[in-house]
């Protein structure tokens, strides 16, 4: 399985500088608002930090939000599947054609051995073009792959090992995927919320700001930012989208939950914090699907564990209509 980092992870083009940069710039506006020099130190390292990378960077890489906004999930398995990569990466895998990607002609494997290389062969004003793992960052629009492209290779990609996997760590899921448009607002709603509910930052003055720094973009000046869908009101942006609640406080304002301890051995990591209620992650007000983008402003916040671990791949709507069905089957007011 793929076990090391994406395949050419240090590798940016112009524009993908550009808008990293960018969020870098939205970091350390928000942190300047803070006004204890300790909570910039703390906000910096845990969220602002950036890498200039296309997988967040390792070990002590960015922070929380270009990992959640602007990069996909860290994945690994028999698969060429991206261990993190950035969400307007140009190759996406789907079972169904797209509406908002150009379909690639074929997949051809080169070399022998423990140098073997998948091949993407698309079409670019009507010339077959062939692009290696190592260098799909560099296509100019984004392709998807079809089951079909990678069936007449199953024999030969059974039989790879780690090694082969991680050095064709080239692709990223369709669902997952979006434009840079809609990373570079998903990150400033994050920090917007980390700024306003982790550190007391006041609303409205970050707010301006925040919107100020995306208005004045230059990375391409037919976009224009802020978006409409891009959220104006405070409790929408700061509060968990399921439980309503603020995401710094217990879900649901329930109390606090008592954990048992459990053994671990002392020379292994800790992550047991992440698996608290109240600890905070990524969701998304609608799952995310193949068929359309959904990873933008509209639909990215910071919640409660407990609360996205209750939607599943379900949305806000399907799962308040399963907790009312909960409800009223254990006859609770």
């Amino acid at each position: 399985m793929a076990t090391g980092r994406t395949v050419s992870a240090s590798f940016l083009t112009d524009k993908d500088e550009k808008i990293i940069e960018l969020c870098g710039k939205i970091a350390e506006t928000i942190k300047e608002e803070i006004p204890n020099s300790e909570d910039k130190k703390k906000f910096n390292n845990e969220f602002g930090k950036t890498s200039f990378t296309r997988d967040a960077g390792a070990g002590r890489g960015a922070g929380k939000l270009q990992r959640d906004a602007l990069c996909t999930r860290g994945v690994q398995g028999k698969a060429p599947f991206s261990n993190r990569n950035l969400r307007w990466h140009p190759l996406v895998i789907a079972s169904n054609p797209l509406s908002y990607a150009k379909t690639i002609e074929r997949i051809e494997i080169e070399g022998e051995d423990e140098q073997q290389t998948l091949i993407f062969v698309v079409k670019e004003n009507g010339i077959e073009k062939s692009y290696p793992s190592d260098k799909i960052h560099e296509l100019s629009e984004r392709y998807v792959t079809l089951p079909e492209h990678w069936d007449a290779h199953l024999d030969k990609l059974r039989l790879w090992n780690d090694t082969l996997w991680t050095q064709n760590s080239c692709i990223i899921t369709a669902f997952e995927a979006c434009d840079w448009n809609a990373a570079l607002e998903s990150y400033a709603v994050l920090g917007l919320s980390i700024a306003v509910d982790n550190y007391g930052v006041d609303f409205q003055t970050i707010y301006n700001k925040v919107t100020t720094v995306l208005k004045n973009q230059t990375i391409d000046r037919n976009i224009k930012l802020p978006s409409k869908t891009f959220p104006t009101q405070k409790d929408d942006i700061i509060c968990c989208p399921l439980c309503k609640v603020q995401k710094s406080q217990n879900p649901a304002q329930l109390p606090d939950r008592e954990r048992e301890e459990r053994y671990k051995f002392a020379f292994g990591g800790n992550k047991r914090n992440e698996g608290d209620d109240s600890s905070m992650q990524i969701m998304h007000v609608n799952p995310l699907v193949e068929s359309e983008m959904r990873h933008n402003a509209a639909n990215v916040r910071f919640g409660h564990r407990w609360c996205n671990v209750a939607m599943t791949d379900h949305s806000i709507e399907e799962t308040v209509d399963f907790m009312e069905y909960i409800v009223k089957a254990h006859n609770r007011k």
